[in-house]
């Protein structure tokens, strides 16, 4: 089985000053992305399931159109695999109500002046993006769980660090707590079969929020050549670990 553990903004500098040795596994470092013009969620996923630069495609209609955007099992390494598990994929399973739910309330926090109110809403934003992942993380352990001859492939989309990230990038509790939950995800799946743990972006510090960086970054617990990939090189590398 090839596993994904695929997590929005996971900051390298996070997964080091956190010790988080699960996130690392035997080989990890940065990705490039610089080929983007900006570090899009949408873009990068995009172009990382379609093993292609899809930037002018998903951006021609505009930021918000944007989140509409579904390609086809076709376009995707997804078809190369017998019964593939995608849970929430932007660009593919994505829950855009759940989604679109958080953006709103972090549109809402930044419209108004009340501190009582933004308390609220952050309040709100922050239950919402657990109670999501937790969902998320169930699906995934299950789909892990099942025989190996029942799905090829399992990729489980977490977006937990990004969204919290952006509202609370500053707190250093919340967001070790975030790492550390991740980290014994990635312990509970290590050897469960062959891993790739990917993050589209990484997050940078905008005072106490968060804002997408200009790199990501990766890890797998098996040999590989990789060094600084660029997302787009993750199609070939795991249609090749199906052979």
């Amino acid at each position: 089985m090839i596993i994904i553990f695929a997590i929005d903004a996971l900051e390298y500098e996070k997964v080091e000053k956190f010790n988080c040795e699960n996130l690392k596994q035997m080989h990890y470092g940065r990705t490039d992305i610089s080929e983007f013009s900006q570090p899009r969620t949408m873009v990068l996923w995009s172009s990382f399931m379609t093993g292609m630069n899809k930037e002018k495609e998903v951006l021609k209609d505009g930021d918000k159109e944007m989140w509409d955007k579904k390609w086809d099992i076709k376009e995707t390494f997804f078809s190369e695999f017998k019964n593939p598990v995608v849970l929430d994929l932007p660009g593919y399973s994505y829950d855009k109500k759940v989604h679109d739910k958080s953006r709103e309330l972090l549109k809402k926090f930044f419209e108004t002046e009340d501190k009582k109110e933004k308390d609220k809403i952050r309040k709100q934003y922050n239950k919402d993006a657990f109670e999501h992942h937790r969902k998320i993380k169930e699906q995934f352990l299950k789909a892990i769980e099942e025989k190996k001859e029942k799905h090829e492939l399992v990729l489980g989309y977490f977006s937990v660090a990004d969204v919290i990230g952006h509202l609370n990038f500053g707190n250093t509790t919340i967001m070790k707590m975030i790492y550390k939950e991740l980290d014994e995800i990635a312990e509970q799946i290590s050897k469960k079969g062959k891993l790739i743990i990917l993050s589209d972006h990484g997050m940078k510090a905008l005072g106490m929020f968060g804002d997408h960086s200009e790199y990501g970054s990766w890890s797998t617990n098996f040999d590989t050549k990789l060094k600084k990939p660029k997302i787009t090189d993750f199609y070939k590398l795991i249609t090749e670990l199906k052979n």
